[in-house]
């Protein structure tokens, strides 16, 4: 016999002694011995359970209301199957088992598709669920209207986004059903889904559903589907196939700089978002490898196509090529960009306008000199409409501290509107310094007490402590809202349910959402109001959506020298004039 094989055979015998060892503990204490703990335990819970006669009858009364329950709700749904017409969304709901507000959602069809495809599933648990769901899916094709795989997938986010714990389930059941029979954009989500969980999930991409998703995936980028090649170029990135990924992504590229408006598409390709740009990711690609020329050129596409993010990502990209410096390239982009919606452009214009000096302001000059000027410029037979060239107009009209602070509070507004809340912070700042001046204002120490001895300090036209209130209040209510759904939400659709209004543009709710960034927000804010003696409470003047939570924080400061303390309350002012009057 080899070394090898006594040794794995050892524990095999220890394993097979465990239940002889059992058995004659059984007959030793059937003869009067005393059996261990542990198969004491053992027969204790094996020995049947006996009722009184009351536990019984409450037992059997509670089984009897249950079966009620399930019969009336079978009634229920049988007479809402055999009702001529559309249901309504409590009809909806209760057909699907679902929320009011996934009822309220989704159609007719829907509903009376979930409803059959619930009841199938549960009357026949061990049937095959693609075999089943292709069966229901090509019944109701032929007898429902205009009833199509794509109202399948849509159902999916609606229960996923407005659904229960168990709607959600089934929204991502579907989803992977729909991928399987051939549905694209399901395919490039199932994909985008296995790409997300590779660092939580090592192996997930080695799967056989992912690697079968993977196939399908590459049959639609055949096609001509832009999404799908966009995504196939995002897992070879993945895979560190560089050159390839740089390969796919330029060949999406071409089709779009080849379009003429003829190419068609499912209704899915109308969707604007990373998949729909792949100069975004090719971009970012050509950056990391340094290839920075290469970068601006997708960006330039990109720009061609009117896309925020592009005219963002090149006014990045300029401010890092020219040495951290400002140029009329980054002011054009970055104000396209920020004019377009997008709320960090619209941040980082705040913070340049109220940090930068306004340009010198030129020589004045002869009224025959601008007559003879204007003429010129009446004769010039190419004149300069380049929008590089216009855009320092705009630079221009801020020619004072006073209009750029102004100018820089309307594009923090902007980012602010959006939900980000480091515009908050800053806004905070903006109000709270009682001197601006003519270069790094938000750069100088908090000053909301005016002890500036500087020479060049001007006064704030924008003071105010209350605005400052209002800001900071935002930023400690997001970040006890937003850290109370992360911790409660047992699915993504009820995490950016409950983090809402900060969730509306996930983009947004992306950039403050960690630990880290959250704690950091809440640390400013409070430091901001310690230094003022601001008392953090819910008053009016919040963004839309942003609950009223009440008093969050007193200041640290001495009471009674805050720039915006809470008031006391009607019966405590009253107790105080009394205690006066008694004195």
């Amino acid at each position: 016999m080899s070394l090898f094989a006594a040794s794995t055979r050892a524990p095999r015998r220890i394993l097979a002694t465990e239940p002889c060892v059992s058995c004659s503990q059984k007959r030793m204490a059937s003869d009067g011995w005393r059996m261990a703990p542990s198969s004491r335990q053992k027969e204790k819970g094996k020995r049947d359970v006996v009722f009184t006669p009351q536990q019984r009858a409450k037992l059997d009364s509670l089984n009897a209301d249950y079966r009620a329950k399930i019969e009336n709700s079978k009634l229920q749904r049988d007479k809402i199957t055999k009702r001529v017409g559309e249901l309504n969304a409590a009809e909806r709901a209760f057909y699907c088992s679902t929320t009011m507000a996934a009822g309220e959602a989704m159609t007719h069809n829907q509903a009376l598709f979930l409803g059959f495809w619930n009841k199938t599933t549960q009357e026949n648990p061990r049937d095959p669920p693609l075999k089943s769901f292709r069966e229901i899916v090509e019944a109701h094709q032929g007898t429902l209207h205009n009833f199509s795989l794509d109202d399948v997938y849509d159902l999916s986010f609606i229960l996923r986004n407005k659904g229960g714990v168990g709607c959600a389930k089934t929204g991502r059941q579907i989803v992977n059903l729909c991928a399987e029979l051939g549905h694209a954009e399901a395919v490039i989500q199932v994909v985008a889904s296995a790409l997300r969980q590779d660092a939580t999930k090592p192996g997930i991409m080695k799967s056989r559903s992912v690697m079968m998703a993977l196939d399908r995936l590459r049959a639609v980028a055949k096609t001509g589907n832009l999404r799908a090649m966009v995504m196939e170029a995002n897992v070879a990135r993945h895979a560190n196939q560089t050159k390839r990924a740089i390969t796919l992504y330029e060949q999406a590229l071409d089709l779009i700089r080849n379009d003429d408006g003829t190419r068609t598409g499912d209704k899915y390709s109308r969707i604007r978002d990373e998949l729909s740009s792949p100069w975004i990711e090719l971009g970012f690609l050509h950056h990391t490898l340094g290839q920075n020329v290469a970068a601006m050129k997708a960006y330039v596409l990109g720009q061609e196509q009117d896309d925020p993010m592009a005219y963002f990502n090149l006014a990045r990209l300029d401010f890092f090529m020219s040495g951290n410096q400002y140029t009329h390239d980054w002011l054009y982009n970055m104000t396209k960009a920020a004019a377009s919606g997008h709320f960090r452009a619209a941040f980082d214009l705040g913070e340049y306008y109220a940090n930068t000096p306004a340009t010198p302001a030129e020589p004045q000059t002869s009224f025959l000199e601008k007559l003879g000027g204007f003429g010129e410029f009446l004769w010039k037979s190419n004149l300069n409409l380049n929008p590089k060239a216009n855009i320092q107009h705009h630079d221009a009209f801020a020619s004072e501290p006073e209009l750029r602070i102004k100018l820089a509070e309307q594009w923090l507004k902007i980012a602010r509107n959006n939900y980000y809340l480091h515009a908050n912070i800053t806004l905070a700042e903006l109000y709270l310094q009682k001197f601006i001046y003519p270069e790094g204002t938000l750069s100088k120490p908090l000053d909301p007490y005016g002890h500036s001895t500087e020479p060049n300090a001007i006064e704030n036209p924008l003071f105010d402590p209350h605005k400052a209130q209002v800001m900071l209040t935002e930023v400690l209510t997001a970040c006890l809202q937003i850290s109370e759904a992360k911790s409660v939400s047992t699915t993504n659709a009820e995490y950016l349910h409950l983090a809402r209004p900060w969730s509306y543009h996930v983009e947004v709710l992306e950039a403050v959402e960690s630990s880290a960034t959250l704690k950091d927000l809440k640390e400013q804010a409070e430091m901001i109001a310690d230094a003022a003696g601001i008392d953090i409470y819910s008053t009016t003047g919040l963004a839309q959506g942003v609950p009223h939570l009440g008093t969050l924080r007193l200041h640290k400061g001495t009471r009674g020298e805050g720039l915006c303390e809470m008031l006391p309350s009607t019966e405590e002012q009253d107790e105080e004039k009394a205690a006066k009057r008694v004195e």
